[in-house]
Formats: structure tokens, sequence, C-alpha cells
């Protein structure tokens, strides 16, 4: 609670008015000078007791978005006191990575009273944000005195992820064959039961159940008719963030998140065990779960995903565990150097697949010192079976995709 502006000036000028007209022997006039101190002093007390009771309710609509989306908060203000002074400047607080707080006036009459509102947030950067709570601030009719004070109600959650892209996913690029963990049984030796088994996944056509085995083993096992087709891939994504030109949704570090969180939703789909690691460690590890659930928990893994300070990317590589037993890597990746290619190229030689999306150092405006390095890194990894695309500013995930995924076929 406190006196404005005004209300301080009309509190000096009130005292001056009532010292001058005494010195001067005017009376009449003193009275003016007591009304304009009384004011704002009746107003410290008014206010406070006729404030509105005010109680809000807040909706976000959706609660998750992709980065560079506006989603639309929703407030229903409510008034519960049947005489109060209901001029109110609200403040609904806001992080500043979502832009500035909202801010909006109300005026109403003494007795009870609804209103809504609604504003846009502008989600720029990934992760988890809340909106709430509410500042209110109350002034008298003459803007004299006014209080402030936070208004109860509900608090929402935002959750921005990267940019997810439909992406086709070519059957060669991820490669065939079954992973240890994945291993079937042959049982029998000859005849109709010389047939290979697996344990039963969510998905898999209740038809192919081998009812016998599934009744020696307790657990429901499934026939398969030929070689089974369960690839490991594993995803790296660059997060380092010397090794990335540009910032905001439009920066080389969000594409490269947004080009694996897409890569890895095609992979799901297609029933592949994904691994994402980072320039630091491994983020992300598949588990026994449904294609919605996993995608849920990848998605949820990037969000939270910030720049590294790493200056290169032979720590995550070295902390995953998944790469020994996976087909295909496949690699957003930033500005290179001698000890990058040296560690992806030892590690693309035991793949089947080894692709990546590199930045172009001159679209890009890497110094030059770096950007020669950065095409050395190149040539060593396209020597040693690796197939690149350096994307360009403004290029699209889905352009940057495709035109890798035609160097594949064509090599």
């Amino acid at each position: 609670m406190r006196l404005t502006g005004r209300g301080f000036a009309f509190l000096f000028l009130g005292i001056a008015l009532i010292v001058a007209t005494a010195v001067v022997g005017e009376p009449d006039l003193m009275w003016i000078g007591f009304l304009m101190t009384i004011l704002p002093l009746v107003g410290l007390v008014l206010v406070p007791l006729l404030r509105p009771r005010l109680r809000v309710t807040r909706h976000l609509e959706p609660q998750q978005v992709p980065l560079g989306d506006r989603p639309r908060a929703e407030l229903l203000i409510e008034n519960r006191r049947m005489v109060s002074l209901s001029a109110c400047e609200f403040r609904d607080t806001c992080p500043g990575a979502l832009g500035s707080a909202a801010r909006f006036a109300l005026a109403h009459g003494a007795g009870r009273w609804r209103q809504s509102v609604g504003y846009e947030v502008q989600a720029n950067h990934r992760g988890h944000f809340e909106l709430g709570p509410l500042d209110v601030v109350n002034s008298d009719p003459l803007n004299l005195t006014r209080t402030s004070w936070q208004v109860p109600g509900n608090v929402a959650s935002l959750r921005v992820t990267p940019r997810m892209y439909p992406l086709t996913m070519p059957r060669r690029l991820i490669g065939s064959g079954s992973t240890g963990e994945s291993t079937p049984q042959r049982i029998g030796v000859y005849g109709q039961d010389d047939v290979l088994v697996r344990e039963h996944r969510h998905g898999d056509d209740l038809r192919r159940v081998h009812w016998r085995l599934t009744a020696k083993q307790g657990e429901l096992m499934v026939r398969l008719e030929e070689q089974p087709w369960d690839p490991s891939v594993t995803l790296v994504i660059d997060n380092r963030s010397a090794g990335h030109a540009g910032s905001g949704p439009d920066g080389g570090l969000e594409f490269s998140i947004s080009a694996v969180a897409s890569i890895a939703a095609a992979l799901m789909s297609e029933r592949c065990r994904v691994t994402v690691v980072s320039a630091e460690t491994e983020i992300y590890s598949p588990l026994h779960a449904d294609v919605v659930s996993a995608r849920d928990r990848m998605l949820g893994a990037m969000v939270d995903l910030t720049g590294s300070e790493r200056e290169s990317i032979t720590s995550g590589l070295s902390n995953s565990d998944a790469i020994e037993n996976s087909q295909s890597i496949m690699a957003a990746l930033g500005v290179l150097g001698a000890s990058d290619a040296s560690a992806l190229t030892a590690v693309g030689n035991r793949m089947q697949q080894a692709t990546a999306l590199v930045p172009d150092p001159v679209a890009w405006g890497i110094d030059v010192t770096r950007a020669e390095a950065h095409r050395a890194a190149c040539r060593l990894l396209t020597e040693s079976g690796w197939t690149l695309h350096q994307y360009r500013p403004g290029e699209g995930v889905v352009e940057a995709w495709d035109r890798l995924m035609a160097r594949v076929e064509a090599a």
C-alpha cells in the first residue's frame, strides 16, 4: 500500500496551502488545504478495506507446443466482494524466455463481477515454464493511493518441445538383423517346430502367438516366419554451444535438436531401438514400451537439453554403451575438429550405415581457421564411409534430410 505521485502531490500541496493561508491570514482557503491533505490519507484507509476479493482461473491451450508456436493463455478473473473499488491493473507473471509479462486493466462497478481475458505467448525457447501468479494493483477513483498483491489461483505449465517434422525413413538406411537383447530362440530340430520365436511385444499380432511354448515359458511368445528385423540405431546430437552459429529458433543448435528429434520419431514409428547421445553423455535409451510412450520420453529428453561447454563430442561417444550394439549411426553435428572426426570415424567403422548433417561453414559465417578444420574433418569422415550433407541457414530439416537421403541412395 502506498501513495501515488498524485497522492504525494496532494499531500504536500495541501500542507503547503495550510501553512501559507495561516501566514497570510486567509482561513477560508485553509479548508481547501485540509481537504487536499485528508484525501490521500483517507485513501490509505479505504483502498485496502474496499479492495476487491479476487480469484483467477488460468487455462493454457495447448499445454505442449513446438518451438516457435504461440499458445494462448485464458484467465477468468472473479470479484467475490459486493462493495469494492474495482479499478485494477493486472500483470500476469511470464518467464523472460516467453517474452514480456501480459499487462491489462479492468474497471467495474461496486458489485460482484467476472471477466475473461486472453493473451498469446511466444514460445521461442525450449523447456518447461510456468505462467503466473497474477499481480494486481488497485487504486482509488482519484488515483491517489494504490495497493498491490498477488491473486490466488492456479499456475499454468507450458512445455515447449523441439519442432518436429515428418521424415521418410528408407529401410536400407536402418539396416537389418537383430540386437543382442532380441535374439530369437530356435525351438525343435526338424519339421514344423523348427521355428524362430521371441517374447511378445506391444503391437504383435496375436495370431502369431506360439501357444505351446507360451505354456512352457509362462509368458507370451510369438512365432517368426522369417529372420527378425530389429535394428538398433544410435543418434548423435552435437549440443556444444561453441559448435553452432546463430541463436534462437533459427540457430544451428535448434536445427540439430529438431533434426534428431524428428529422426528419432520416424525411427520409433518403424519399431527401431533408438538411443540418443549428446556431446556429454547418453540422454535417451530405449525401454520396452509402446511407441507413444517412447516418443514422449524422447521429447522430454530433448526439451531439457541445453547447450554444452564441451570442446569435443568424444565424451558423449565414449559414455554410451549402446554404440557397441547399434547397426546404424545418424548424427546432427556442429563445427567439427580433428578429435571429433577421429572419434566419429572409429564409431562409424563398426556400423552398417553412418550418416550425418553438418553445417556449411561458409554459409554460417564460421571463421577461416575453424572452417578449414571443419572441412578437413568432413573429408576424413567421407573417406571413412560416412555420408554427409552440409546444411545452410534457412534450410529446413525436411529439405536437408531429403538431400542427405539422396546422397545415401546414390552411394
